[in-house]
């Protein structure tokens, strides 16, 4: 084999493996960048949840806080809905602008649904619990009955800025601890009538009965 023989031999092999080395490294870094996206995707929605809350409102009739009222709520980092679909019992409100109302059975309906989601925090407290923090706004239609006098639409919503809290204390929903507050922020010139009812700030939460809250230790 003369020089030039030898010569072309060695830079085919250099050649090929430079390929190889580069389907190698760019094998690596697919990888590498599908764990990324994995991540990324992970941390994007740690924390999502789903139950009912009980209120107990007072009884018209005695005053004490004897009638169950159920909230259903549902979150995650795409969404956030807090309902009311109906009062089974007769309830007194106390409301904002109206003084106590005598809430009839099945005349409260309430709904609350997130249309933006402008802040998502993830933390763990110092209890070893994990805490979500959502912040964003929000239609708030709510629809209340008075003897033959109906205040609010169930149809019409008005627009209110929000802020949830809720709680992973472990496996277990609200027996172990679990919680979910969603605090609404009514304004008088877009919500006149939510702020007449709920006044300029109101804590939807109450007991957890059923369901579960699920946050990812963001640390991990």
């Amino acid at each position: 084999m003369n020089w030039l023989s030898i010569m072309i031999t060695a830079i085919v092999a250099i050649v090929a493996a430079s390929v190889a080395g580069a389907a190698a490294y760019s094998s690596q870094q697919g990888t590498i960048g599908d764990l990324e996206t994995a991540n990324v995707r992970l941390s994007y929605n740690t924390a999502s949840g789903g139950g009912v809350n009980r209120k107990m409102m007072p009884d018209p009739l005695t005053g004490e806080a004897t009638a169950a009222m159920d909230e259903v709520f549902s979150f995650d980092r795409n969404h956030a809905i807090c309902r009311v679909e109906t009062n089974p019992v007769a309830f007194t409100m106390p409301t904002f602008a109206m003084g106590d109302v005598t809430i009839e059975p099945h005349s409260f309906f309430m709904s609350m649904v997130a249309t933006t989601i402008d802040q998502y925090v993830v933390s763990t407290r110092s209890d070893g619990s994990r805490e979500v923090v959502m912040r964003g706004g929000l239609d708030c239609a709510t629809e209340v009955g008075q003897a033959d006098i109906t205040i609010g639409d169930r149809q019409a919503a008005e627009h209110a800025t929000y802020r949830i809290t809720a709680t992973d204390a472990g496996l277990g929903g609200g027996a172990a601890g679990d919680t979910f507050a969603f605090t609404v922020f009514f304004s008088e010139q877009d919500a006149p009538i939510n702020y007449a009812i709920f006044g300029p700030e109101f804590t939807f939460t109450g007991e957890m009965t059923t369901g579960e809250i699920s946050i990812v230790n963001p640390e991990r």
